[in-house]
């Protein structure tokens, strides 16, 4: 059957992309998760997977053409398979024919009518996504006022955002506060707090948390890095036992398909972690992390952070990621949830290692504890999964011989 391929959200600011090459012709086949274009977006130039496997029957966008996350870009399906229907509704929702809509709004009482309520007989423009969005939260898209040509999935969330106002204005202090200052709420800023709406809003999250003993890893830590020119540091044993649990619970390595019909379990274990730079929250992607060492690991690491807060990222430094992990313990956290990274299944959550009296074979001693917390989609994998996943973490970091070997 015929369907749409899309542009995926690749990170966690990615809103749009400006198409700037195509790595498959028209007639030529595609997989899920395998690198079909490429598109600039506000960081850099980067290899964009597909999220549709089949024959690529039509390109939509070509070089030069900007595109939303989620909108089309290419139509695929079987080979010689008609795709009228497609077409037509592509073209329609771009504005150059249906399925816009026609609808009455008579302006309310002593009142005019909204910007961009529909008067007698005006066709009301509005993406597909954007369309079914309104409908899933309830929302009357009739009475947004689009920043663009049409209505947006970014204008539906941004309405949403609106009405939540006056019940929070009700039910603050009778004696409003006075700002100290402004700060511009643009760019990437901006980019983050919608891209993170959008994941609050469209999957059902659950969390899990469990404390680790960091005692052995840490010991080892410290012993191997004695001496030693390059130094193996805690972020890459996380990722590399969360690749190891990943691999041994392949669901939380998942992803769900953009149409939402079909749950992808990614080949290949591509770990992000979040870093803070002068431009905002960047998620540099560690590739392969489950056949590669811990020193690789590291040093893999130390250059991605460079070239990220240098602003030289390489082409597929900030894309293709399988899952995400966010560590504040540097910052003296202990405990945090952390959202998810769509199309990610799973975040881990990182908190900072505190020296804490435990019961240790009925005594009380003191050990090095840290928290880690799983935030996942439970559209794709259930609680009792993902605990088994978050346990295999846990051993992990508890026994560093389970990563090492």
């Amino acid at each position: 059957m015929a369907r749409f391929m899309t542009l995926p959200k690749i990170g966690v600011n990615m809103v749009e992309g400006t198409i700037s090459e195509w790595l498959v012709s028209e007639g030529d086949e595609v997989k899920f998760g395998e690198m079909a274009f490429k598109a600039e977006t506000d960081k850099d130039i980067q290899d964009i997977p597909a999220d549709q496997s089949g024959i690529v029957l039509k390109i939509l966008a070509n070089p030069g053409d900007l595109v939303q996350c989620k909108e089309p870009v290419a139509i695929v399906g079987e080979a010689g398979e008609k795709f009228d229907d497609l077409l037509k509704q592509y073209e329609g929702a771009a504005g150059e024919a249906e399925p816009t809509e026609e609808k009455e709004a008579a302006p309310e009482p002593e009142k005019a009518a909204p910007a961009a309520e529909a008067k007698s007989g005006e066709k009301i423009k509005i993406s597909p996504l954007a369309k079914k969005m309104a409908k899933e939260m309830g929302i009357d898209y009739t009475k947004i006022t689009p920043k663009g040509a049409r209505i947006s999935k970014e204008d539906i969330l941004a309405y949403k955002e609106a009405a939540k106002a006056p019940a929070v204005a009700a039910a603050s202090a009778p004696a409003a506060a006075t700002a100290a200052g402004t700060a511009d709420y643009t760019g990437i800023r901006k980019v983050i707090g919608t891209r993170m709406t959008e994941s609050v809003v469209t999957k059902p999250m659950s969390v899990l948390t469990v404390t680790c003993d960091m005692t052995k890893m840490l010991a080892w830590r410290a012993e191997i890095n004695q001496g030693a020119e390059k130094k193996v540091g805690v972020n890459a044993l996380i990722a590399k036992a969360c690749a190891r649990a990943l691999r041994d619970h392949p669901m939380l390595n998942a992803q769900l398909s953009a149409d939402g019909d079909k749950i992808h379990i990614m080949e290949d274990v591509n770990i992000g972690i979040a870093v803070e730079t002068d431009r905002g929250l960047m998620v540099p992607v560690l590739r392969n992390v489950d056949k590669k060492g811990v020193l690789e690991l590291s040093d893999d690491f130390a250059g991605l952070v460079d070239r990220v807060k240098q602003g030289n990222t390489q082409s597929g430094d900030l894309s293709g990621g399988t899952f995400t992990i966010s560590n504040l313990g540097s910052s003296g956290v202990e405990f945090f949830k952390a959202i998810v990274n769509p199309p990610e299944c799973a975040i881990l959550a990182v908190g900072a290692v505190i020296k804490q009296p435990v019961v240790i074979d009925d005594e009380i001693v003191v050990r090095p504890m840290m928290k880690i917390t799983l935030s996942f989609d439970h559209r794709i994998v259930d609680g009792a999964p993902a605990a088994r996943f978050l346990a295999s973490v846990k051993a992990n970091l508890e026994d560093p011989l389970r990563i090492i070997l």
